[in-house]
């Protein structure tokens, strides 16, 4: 996945038609919510204690992206949650060298609308750990957003097994649920915002045996539930501060 992420790193972004690694993909559909990052302290500490894991499992970086190894928390019908790595990028095909993002699919993301088709939604969701994420405005002017009180977001989203018959290969795969744009967002990023989970939710969300998914309706209205901190940065991936951050209240739970 080294090879993915070095030539996203090199994209500069338009409302063009581009190439990730020979994946032709339009930048106003990879800018939606494609890098955040994890970094241990208090947050993450206390996140791991709601979710009856431990933090010492969660993997840590500044920069998450496409293709990128990150964790997840997920949960058996047995109740046992575990920390997983996975790769983000839900679709996978099978190579000679294991298997790989698949170039036909784009998918770190999986927008709410089309979540009733997928039977992930049904049997494999999954919490993503993070600290805070970045945003821009069609790739430009982007921001970092983060909660102001340290505390760490909890990304809802789905994953798959795979796994190779002849090999006895497995791996993990997963994608961030966007949902529409918060208008608090709106001169950030407008056109949409990634599903954050409040703590109440977690048991429920993370439970395979709730296949019933109409449970989850009132979850896929944006919500910000901690005020943020938005600081306009440089790069989405080197995230030098270019700018004094601001304040984005938070709603009332």
């Amino acid at each position: 996945a080294n090879h993915l992420q070095r030539n996203y790193d090199q994209k500069v972004f338009t409302n063009e038609l581009v190439e990730l690694s020979g994946y032709p993909v339009y930048t106003n559909s990879i800018i939606m919510c494609t890098n955040y990052y994890l970094v241990k302290n208090r947050g993450s500490e206390r996140l791991a204690r709601s979710l009856n894991v431990s933090q010492d499992s969660f993997q840590f970086s500044r920069n998450f992206k496409p293709a990128s190894q990150i964790s997840i928390v997920i949960e058996d019908r047995n109740q046992t949650r575990q920390v997983i790595t996975a790769i983000w990028w839900l679709y996978l095909q099978h190579t000679k060298e294991g298997f790989k993002p698949h170039p036909d699919y784009f998918s770190v993301n999986s927008t709410y609308s089309k979540l009733s088709k997928r039977p992930e939604y049904q049997k494999t969701r999954c919490i993503i750990p993070a600290s805070g994420f970045v945003e821009s405005q069609s790739g430009k002017a982007p921001h970092t957003l983060a909660p102001k009180d340290r505390s760490a977001i909890a990304f809802g989203g789905l994953y798959k097994r795979w796994h190779d018959k002849v090999s006895g290969e497995s791996c993990y795969s997963a994608a961030i649920i966007t949902l529409p744009g918060h208008p608090a967002l709106a001169d950030i990023h407008e056109k949409s915002t990634p599903l954050w989970l409040s703590r109440t939710s977690f048991d429920a969300w993370l439970d395979p045996n709730n296949t019933d998914t109409q449970m989850f309706e009132p979850l896929l209205t944006p919500r910000l539930h901690k005020t943020l901190i938005a600081t306009p940065i440089d790069k989405t991936f080197t995230k030098k501060p270019i700018g004094r951050g601001f304040e984005i209240p938070k709603e009332d739970d």
